[in-house]
């Protein structure tokens, strides 16, 4: 399974390695050429990423709809069948189904492939190995930045792609607690990894709030 992962994303991996590389030979800074891939890669996803985040408003605002029109359907002293029946109404009426509330993370899947690969790049590269940036002694192991050995920069991420999900989904807590479930996912998968690859994730997701906020 590895190995087939491996084959699909190649082509990714290769373009991340050779502009990685040559990112790094122009700017003389391996950190700042992280944060140049990560926006190179933002833009290069933005148009797909876009019609995704068109994608979650629209399921986001039906789903608003039908769950309001079901409430009012439903009344006390009806039966789990009378419930369900008068529930499945609605959703046939506006061709609803549940599952489609996993387009409200259309836009992250969309991304999925280019962060699979930037963990295949930046776990395996003797690019970052002992390269400094800012604070960070060694872009090639975690930051422990923080007292007693504890890793800074998975904070900054779950902070950064938390905060995307509170602005972009205002208004709709079942998204936002959605969101709020994947950035603890990605926090606890990211925290012992390098930091070179955690920079990578923290300028993706800055670059993709701009970018919204830019071009909605």
């Amino acid at each position: 399974m590895t190995s087939i992962i491996l084959w699909v994303l190649w082509p990714i991996v290769w373009a991340m390695e050779t502009l990685l590389d040559l990112y790094t030979r122009a700017l003389g800074s391996t950190g700042l050429a992280i944060l140049l891939l990560s926006a190179t890669f933002s833009l290069a996803l933005w148009p797909l990423q876009r019609k995704g985040a068109r994608l979650e408003r629209r399921i986001a605002a039906k789903k608003a709809l039908v769950e309001k029109e079901v409430r009012a359907a439903l009344t006390p002293g009806m039966t789990g069948e009378q419930r369900f029946e008068a529930t499945d109404a609605v959703y046939r009426a506006h061709g609803y189904h549940p599952i489609q509330a996993m387009l409200s993370a259309a836009s992250f899947l969309a991304a999925l492939p280019v962060l699979i690969s930037s963990v295949i790049v930046f776990t395996a590269s003797s690019e970052v190995m002992g390269k400094s940036f800012l604070l960070v002694s060694d872009l090639g192991v975690q930051d422990h930045l923080l007292p007693f050995g504890v890793n800074l920069l998975p904070f900054v991420m779950f902070g950064v792609t938390l905060g995307d999900a509170i602005t972009r989904f205002r208004g709709d807590r079942s998204a936002q607690l959605r969101f709020l479930v994947l950035s603890a996912v990605l926090l606890v998968l990211v925290y012992t990894m390098p930091a070179a690859l955690v920079i990578y994730w923290i300028g993706n997701a800055l670059a993709s709030m701009l970018l919204a906020r830019l071009v909605p």
